[in-house]
């Protein structure tokens, strides 16, 4: 049965094309491109595509990318052999799953395989962004330091990760308990002070009538309002769980104000910093860019697309990313030195770190800014609801006064 491959290829001429072919595995389509005079750079599964990179190690058997790939690289800088190390891996995890794949990739290299064909014959297990880190270090014999610089990369992208979300942990945290008070007051103390309140037949303002309205429709229909109640809050978590999934790449997310731009901003600077990384291991800009594509949200990731193809008609990386919005003013300047220089791989990273400071004054700020905020608007719903309860009791009390 043949599976279509995506490779990866560099030319007689020198210039990198992607290429289809249809094969039995990934050794038999790397052989098929290998006949026609082809330098094979990267080979994955076509059914992998759209998933080009992850951005924290981590995988469906619970295979922590990163650690994995800094412990053999450890392990071949100490002087193994690329079976040995990967055996020793092997035998430090525990009988199960990740122990059984990683013996697979064992077996491969130790049949003559290289080490990136072999991690492609674990489907979906191994990140196609590792997989062209072996395969271009494969070409230069620097296996070793390859695999260090992903483990770094891959720590890097987790730490600026883990702040912006610890940022935005509090404020989710007040959210949350803020809506917990009002559904309290709104279940449970309206409905029975409503109760109480009109027992008195008093005429109230128009405003304590709106939410003694709600209090009998609650006391009258109890079970329909927690059924609905409940169905909101299995809603909100549903959906925060899929933000969480997708890395909050849904559209809408990028329309929240402050919050859109920070989280716009986090992804160009993965995109940088992974480009970068994928630059300095040999492999060519454009193929870098497309394996970074699934790090952006769908809009941005039809503008790389736009701008990939700017760049094979003949432009220059620069004015393709400024093109296609990608790059401001100031990555624009300093990919057009590293244009000049030839030193694309340190520009990059350079543009990511730059990219990571601003996020972090823009997490800051938007924290600064959203918390009083948020503080306020939970303040005020729960004070009016308050009040709107005891403007009944103080007009009874100066009655009888």
């Amino acid at each position: 049965m043949s599976i279509p491959f995506e490779l990866v290829v560099r030319t007689a001429s020198g210039t990198v094309r992607s290429l289809r072919v249809s094969a039995a595995d990934a050794a038999a389509a790397r052989a098929r491109a290998t006949q026609d005079g082809l330098q094979v750079l990267g080979c994955a599964p076509e059914k992998t595509r759209g998933h080009a990179v992850q951005a924290v190690g981590g995988t469906d058997h619970g295979l922590d990318i990163a650690t994995f790939s800094h412990e053999l690289a450890s392990l071949l800088a100490a002087g193994l052999s690329v079976v040995d190390a990967l055996r020793t891996l092997a035998t430090n995890e525990a009988a199960g799953a990740r122990q059984a794949m990683l013996l697979e990739v064992v077996k491969g290299v130790s049949e003559g395989l290289p080490l990136s064909a072999a991690l492609e014959r674990e489907p979906g297990r191994f990140p196609p962004l590792l997989i062209a880190t072996v395969s271009a270090s494969e070409q230069t014999g620097d296996l070793s330091t390859a695999l260090l610089r992903f483990a770094q990369h891959q720590q890097s992208i987790k730490a600026l990760r883990e702040k912006v979300v610890g940022a935005a942990i509090y404020p989710m945290l007040l959210l949350a308990v803020g809506a917990l008070v009002v559904v309290f007051l709104l279940g449970v103390v309206v409905p029975k002070f409503a109760v109480l309140i009109e027992s008195t037949r008093r005429q109230l303002p128009w405003t304590s009538q709106l939410l003694m309205t709600w209090g009998r429709l609650v006391a009258e229909h109890a079970w329909f309002v927690a059924a609905g109640v409940t169905a909101a809050i299995a809603a909100s978590i549903l959906a925060v769980r899929q933000v969480l999934r997708t890395g909050a790449r849904a559209r809408w997310i990028e329309a929240v104000p402050l919050i859109g731009p920070t989280i716009r901003q986090f992804r160009h600077a993965q995109l940088y910093r992974t480009t970068g990384m994928l630059v300095k291991g040999g492999i060519a800009a454009p193929r870098a860019l497309q394996l970074g594509a699934n790090l952006l949200g769908s809009d941005d990731r039809t503008r790389l697309a736009r701008a990939v193809t700017l760049i094979h008609e003949g432009r220059s990386i620069s004015s393709a990313l400024q093109e296609a919005r990608l790059a401001d003013p100031v990555a624009t300047s300093m990919l057009a030195v590293a244009e000049r220089t030839g030193a694309l791989a340190d520009i990059l990273e350079r543009i990511a770190a730059f990219h990571e400071s601003r996020l972090q004054r823009s997490v800051e700020m938007t924290s600064r800014l959203f918390e009083p905020l948020l503080m306020i608007v939970i303040g005020l719903v729960i004070g009016a609801i308050v009040v709107l309860m005891y403007l009944p009791i103080f007009d009874l009390a100066s009655t009888l006064q």
